[in-house]
């Protein structure tokens, strides 16, 4: 539900939930480790994201196509 330029991945890009962290500490979001993939199944990056910023999939949903670009 956000961008994460430093991982060139823009909000509604897919990524898997890996382990779920939960915060030690009152009032501090949740989060989870992600793992990004391309097309064919290649890790572009693992990371940790606020459980606030992923958006669960809904039978609605339709995956499309955008290239990666390289800086």
């Amino acid at each position: 539900m956000k961008d994460f330029p430093e991982h060139k991945l823009l909000a509604k890009d897919l990524v898997t939930p890996i382990e779920y962290l939960e915060s030690p500490e009152p009032g501090v979001s949740n989060g989870y480790y992600v793992e990004a993939f391309n097309a064919i199944g290649k890790t572009i990056a693992v990371f940790i994201v606020e459980e606030d910023a992923l958006e669960p999939l809904t039978e609605h949903d339709v995956f499309s196509k955008r290239t990666l670009e390289t800086a």
